[in-house]
């Protein structure tokens, strides 16, 4: 695959970080996970396998090497530092302060390995008020305004790890941009992701529309309310009409060729701004027009649109099916797992499928730590069976 021979250390835990090195195990990276002696947090967010590891893991975990060493203690931190020799990566998450003090900080390891790409991703950067406080996704949402909703209700969250992923995506295409660059100069780079910057920058262009222009001449409209669903008979669909072709089309599908001369629907600004107007006309006659109906006809007319499918109906998609994006594989003690494959591919080859994450902390700590020198004492000695 495009990243073999690339091997990672990754020392992140929970979404953010497992999730970059996920897509690099996925693109063929060698990920070597690094967990705690009592494992990532990660193996305990999400519905339980019978293996002791959540769902989250083994999502996340898939196509991973996982060893154990205990970085609170020297003799890890030196078990580390040998592996560093051969990587090309390094991925943790450690607050500012905290690397430096287990010797991880960027400037020491560029010194000691001077082609090393270091990816971070913290929850609030290098600097600034917030940079030491703990941070998690529900926190991100709050301070980066997507909890936040209009009209004076009451913040939500996304039901999503939404900023970790986010966080984690930015991360992976810096951390590969790097690793192109090293080609270029043999240089290694530090990388950095702060989660709310993250969260903003992807939020800014809908969330935040209104503070783009310092003077605007006219607000923009209303996402939530122009993408409201609507209720069909036997479920619930999504539309967007934005052009006057999709327009044209939408009121033909549903039976109300009126608006198509009424002046407060000339045109998509015209139409934004009396939205409500067009969903008191539509909503009664689209609530008795079967789903599947209502959606043939819109696509036989070329307008976008897309049925309200629940986390069981995924299963069954007909497009997911056509497209061999899931996959279903045996992962040890936890039985049949089911899981999608890569969103990217490459001359028309899926990677990383088949997949599968090992439910036990530090499976191949042995095997690993084999290849890269340790003697079968220095290896007991790391693990504990001395």
């Amino acid at each position: 695959m495009v990243l073999d021979r690339v091997r990672v250390i990754d020392l992140t835990t929970v979404v953010a970080g497992p999730l970059a090195s996920l897509v690099l195990a996925q693109q063929g990276a060698e990920v070597i996970k690094v967990e705690p002696p009592g494992g990532d947090l990660i193996r305990r967010l999400g519905f339980i396998a019978k293996d002791g590891a959540s769902s989250t893991h083994h999502v996340l975990g898939r196509g991973k090497r996982l060893i154990r060493l205990d970085l609170s203690t020297a003799a890890g931190r030196d078990a580390l530092e040998r592996l560093l020799k051969d990587a090309d990566v390094l991925l943790h998450n450690y607050r500012p302060g905290v690397a430096e003090r287990m010797g991880l900080d960027a400037d020491a390891l560029r010194r000691r390995h001077p082609r090393l790409i270091i990816g971070e991703v913290t929850g609030f950067g290098p600097s600034g008020p917030l940079k030491t406080v703990r941070a998690y996704d529900p926190v991100i949402q709050a301070e980066s305004g997507l909890a936040a909703r209009p009209g004076g209700q009451e913040p939500a969250l996304y039901p999503q790890y939404i900023c970790d992923k986010v966080s984690g995506m930015y991360l992976v295409q810096a951390v590969t941009a790097a690793l192109y660059a090293r080609e270029k100069d043999g240089r290694g780079r530090r990388v950095e992701v702060s989660m709310l910057e993250a969260a903003t920058a992807f939020s800014w262009m809908d969330v935040h529309m209104s503070l783009t222009l310092a003077d605007p001449a006219r607000e923009g409209p209303s996402i939530a309310k122009v993408y409201r669903p609507w209720k069909a008979k036997g479920g619930w669909f999504v539309v967007v009409m934005l052009s006057e072709k999709e327009f044209t089309g939408w009121c033909e599908a549903v039976g109300a060729d009126e608006l198509l001369s009424d002046e407060r629907c000339a045109d998509m600004a015209s139409r934004f701004l009396n939205w409500d107007t067009i969903r008191q006309v539509c909503e009664p006659r689209v609530e008795q027009i079967d789903i599947e109906t209502i959606l043939a006809r819109l696509r036989e007319k070329g307008v976008p649109a897309g049925k309200v499918n629940t986390s069981d109906e995924m299963l069954t998609h007909a497009q997911l099916a056509a497209s061999d994006f899931l996959y279903e594989a045996q992962a040890g003690k936890a039985g049949p797992v089911r899981l999608p494959g890569s969103p990217a591919r490459f001359d028309g080859e899926r990677p990383g499928m088949g997949a599968t994450a090992k439910g036990d902390i530090g499976a191949d700590t042995r095997a690993v730590l084999s290849e890269a020198g340790f003697s079968d004492d220095e290896i007991d000695t790391l693990t504990g069976q001395t």
